[in-house]
């Protein structure tokens, strides 16, 4: 899984990667609003550690363009702002949780691993589907009427993001981080090897679907007209 710190003191995200790295965590830090913002967008984290006052963009400017971008990412605020207002605007504002500074790092990750295991339960019992198209991904069974295959792996993950994406064209580097991690050095064709297999399993259900190659870009899933 992996966490996205803004904070622009450095040396208090560093000393929380190196926790959630022990933890087995893949974790990333970015130290101005403008910079976290951009990163959080790719909406390829499974959390976002958000402090409030950041230089170029503040934490509340961030939490309101996730928002507004319906990016669904869990976010805990940490911040020296203690005050009940700023925890409400920040709850308010799409927040999970609220832990002040200074805080002890025992707390910040029960906190951190409540969130992701809820995270982890729902992802775990949801079905995701379009068009005549579904996925369990608690089984990793892809569905069409009354046929079925099973995908795992890369590919599991793939579709999932095409699914939960639908309709929006996902970027390869986005699928190529979330799926390989940020600093993996996987190339661009290990997507389109993927996307392959994916194509010939969707055939094979005789779906409606389509995953349609956005030339230059990325890819996004489409139903065909009948």
């Amino acid at each position: 899984m992996k966490v996205l710190i803004i904070e622009d003191e450095y040396s208090l995200a560093d000393a929380i990667r190196e926790i959630l790295e022990k933890e087995h965590l893949d974790v990333k830090i970015v130290t101005n609003g403008l910079d976290g913002e951009d990163e959080a967008l790719t909406n390829i984290y499974d959390l976002i550690l958000l402090d409030i006052m950041l230089p170029k963009k503040n934490g509340f400017e961030i939490l309101k363009t996730l928002k507004e971008e319906k990016i669904k990412t869990p976010i805990i605020i940490l911040t020296a702002k203690s005050e009940m207002n700023d925890k409400l605007n920040g709850l308010e504002n799409g927040a999970d949780d609220y832990i002040t500074k200074p805080f002890h790092m025992k707390e910040l990750l029960a906190r951190v691993k409540i969130i992701l295991k809820r995270s982890a339960n729902i992802e775990d019992t949801n079905i995701l589907s379009y068009g005549d198209l579904t996925l369990d991904l608690s089984t990793g069974n892809l569905k069409c009427n009354n046929n079925e295959v099973r995908v795992n792996g890369k590919e599991l993950k793939l579709i999932e993001l095409l699914l939960i994406n639908k309709e929006q064209i996902v970027a390869k580097e986005v699928l190529t981080d979330k799926i390989w991690g940020y600093d993996s050095e996987a190339e661009y064709n290990s997507v389109e090897v993927y996307v392959s297999f994916l194509r010939k399993k969707i055939n094979l259900l005789k779906s409606s679907v389509k995953i349609s190659t956005i030339r230059g870009i990325g890819y996004k899933l489409e139903a065909k007209n009948d």
